[in-house]
């Protein structure tokens, strides 16, 4: 896999966490709670920073209710101003 590929990926993960955490009304607090997660870590993995691991990314799955590819698949387009 090259670097640029890598890139894309946890910018999907970053969006899709978002997204399916507002979906869900769980703050970064809430879900890190959901998923016995570290919150600072659910807010680098949101800002492409983090690095997760198979079971983090399963644990963050399960708790927002979505399959890890779910996390990973290109995001769907978001309304404009939302």
């Amino acid at each position: 896999m090259k670097q640029r590929d890598y890139e894309t990926l946890r910018r999907h993960l970053a969006i899709n966490i978002k997204a399916f955490r507002r979906e869900h009304a769980l703050s970064q607090e809430g879900l890190s709670l959901e998923a016995d997660v570290d919150r600072t870590y659910v807010s680098q993995i949101e800002r492409s920073l983090g690095n997760p691991s198979l079971l983090i990314l399963a644990a963050l799955a399960g708790a927002l209710g979505r399959d890890v590819g779910e996390l990973l698949s290109p995001p769907s387009p978001r309304p404009r101003g939302k």
